[in-house]
């Protein structure tokens, strides 16, 4: 999860994603749905079972974990419901779609018709949008896929007014359409595993390094986070390389950021459920950022925090890190290597799957 940033303001790209996705099937739908008797119900009916989902989804918090989020209420705000927010908000909304077409049976074929093609032009625009979001470049089968959905878009448009199965089917019959999806998934098959053996080449060169084991050091993933020392409040001197063999969650915070003031307490319950798996939390604090060091040793003190606290006085770190969103958290393999990096507050739940995923377990 990684944040967009407007002006002075921050908005988290999943929500960004999903809004400019939903626009698009609206888009898609207000022109092609031109003229049509039913235009208004239809396009009613995909906007506010929309809209039911991404409420579940943002606010879903409340609803399997009412008491820790009604005591931190900053949470609804700067997270979601996660992946179980997704499942029940993806069942709400389809209920009230079902409730619409219970009472308007007989647009049941236009309604099909109608998601399906919002759905087609929305995973267009989402294969782009990540590969903008996420700074990488589209691959060759990201391509394959976009081309595909545009043709069968094009076919959905073109042919909206045939029947449904004929619709469906695209006009190649039952049969057709069957011996259509299997040749789609063989070629899909064969060029997986084409492009798979190729990065697999002996001919790739390893990146230039510092390290005796060929990691090189930097800031995405697959690379070595670099190393630094910080001091604790009491002037303890702490280095990352001292936590090497256990994976670490660091963390870069300021006590006047309210994202952060969201995070913290979701950080502290996950390192007491987890520290006994030998995870490490490295909260790093953004002092040059802070009114005076006392606002941010007064903050640890209220929220009481109790894994490692390290003092960022001048922003050296902060800088090494690149970090311009707030907060921002580095998850470290246990040799040090960068396994995913988040902007914005994230949750116990992501937490938990950042830190599988990068321990291996």
């Amino acid at each position: 999860m990684t944040v967009i940033p407007i002006g002075p303001f921050m908005i988290r790209a999943d929500i960004a994603v999903f809004l400019i996705v939903a626009m698009a099937g609206y888009m898609t739908l207000r022109v092609r749905l031109h003229r049509l008797e039913h235009r208004d119900w239809l396009l009613d009916t995909y906007v506010y079972s929309l809209l039911i989902g991404f409420a579940v989804w943002k606010f879903g918090m409340l609803i399997w974990d009412p008491v820790r989020t009604l005591r931190h209420p900053l949470s609804l705000i700067y997270m979601t419901g996660g992946v179980r927010g997704i499942g029940l908000g993806s069942l709400a909304a389809g209920i009230y779609v079902l409730v619409r077409w219970n009472k308007m049976r007989s647009l049941g074929s236009l309604l099909i018709k109608s998601f399906l093609m919002a759905a087609l032009a929305g995973g267009f625009v989402y294969i782009l949008l990540d590969g903008l979001i996420t700074d990488r470049p589209i691959g060759a089968g990201q391509l394959l896929v976009m081309l595909l959905l545009i043709v069968l878009l094009s076919s959905a448009w073109l042919k909206f007014d045939t029947p449904l199965p004929q619709w469906l089917t695209f006009g190649l019959g039952r049969n057709g359409a069957v011996m259509l999806v299997i040749g789609s998934l063989l070629v899909w098959a064969v060029y997986n595993h084409l492009n798979n053996s190729g990065n697999g080449s002996t001919g790739d060169r390893p990146a230039l390094t510092d390290d005796a084991d060929g990691i090189a050091k930097g800031l995405k993933p697959g690379k070595r986070a670099p190393d630094f020392a910080l001091r604790t409040v009491d002037g303890q001197e702490v280095r990352l390389s001292d936590y090497r063999g256990r994976t670490v969650l660091l963390n870069f915070w300021a006590s006047w950021c309210p994202p952060c003031k969201a995070e913290m307490p979701y950080m502290e319950d996950f390192y007491n459920r987890h520290k006994a798996e030998d995870v490490v939390i490295l909260a790093v604090n953004m002092t040059h950022l802070e009114g005076s060091m006392e606002d941010a040793a007064s903050f640890v003190d209220s929220n009481g925090l109790t894994f490692p606290v390290l003092y960022d006085r001048d922003g050296t770190v902060t800088g090494t890190y690149e970090i311009t969103a707030y907060p921002t958290t580095y998850v470290l393999t246990p040799n040090g290597v960068v396994s995913g990096r988040y902007q914005g507050a994230i949750n116990e739940e992501l937490m938990v799957k950042a830190y599988r995923r990068a321990s291996g377990s």
